[in-house]
C-alpha cells in the first residue's frame, strides 16, 4: 500500500501537466507523467498509478483510444482513468452528460482543464476517495 497516491498525466501540454502536477504534489499527491501512448503504457504497466489523468486530444492515438485500450489490458484494467480535456464537446456524434458517455466507455470521470486548480483538484480528489 502506497503513502502518497500515484497520478499519471498523460497530456501532451507539458506547461499543464507541471501546473496540474505541482498543485497535486501539493496536496500530498506523487505525479508522474507521459507524453504518448507508449510511455503512458509502460508506465502504467510498472507502476500501477491509482489514477490516471488522460488528455483526450492527443497526437496519434486518442486518449479516448487508449483509455479503452488500457482498460482492456489485464495489466491495467483495474487502474481508474479520468479524460481530461478543454474540449466542451468531445465527442459531437454522441448525445448526453459528458460524464455520462466517460462512464460508458468504462472511466471513472471527465474533467475540464480549468482556470480554477482548486476545482479540478477537488475533483480529483473525489475520484481517488471512491472505492
Amino acid at each position: 500500500m502506497r503513502e502518497k497516491p500515484l497520478i499519471l498525466i498523460v497530456d501532451d501540454e507539458k506547461d499543464f501537466t507541471e501546473i496540474i502536477g505541482a498543485k497535486l504534489e501539493g496536496l500530498g499527491c506523487d505525479v508522474i507523467d507521459a507524453q504518448n501512448w507508449a510511455a503512458a503504457v509502460k508506465q502504467a504497466q510498472e507502476l500501477q498509478p491509482d489514477l490516471i489523468l488522460m488528455d483526450i486530444n492527443m497526437p496519434g492515438v486518442s486518449g479516448i483510444d487508449a483509455a479503452i485500450e488500457m482498460k482492456k489490458d489485464p495489466k491495467t484494467k483495474n487502474i481508474r482513468i479520468a479524460f481530461l480535456t478543454s474540449m466542451k464537446e468531445p465527442w459531437p456524434s454522441l448525445s448526453g452528460d459528458n460524464q455520462a458517455i466517460s462512464q460508458e466507455f468504462g472511466m471513472d470521470g471527465f474533467l475540464e482543464k480549468t482556470d480554477d486548480l482548486d476545482a479540478l483538484a477537488g475533483k480529483i480528489q473525489e475520484i481517488l476517495a471512491k472505492p
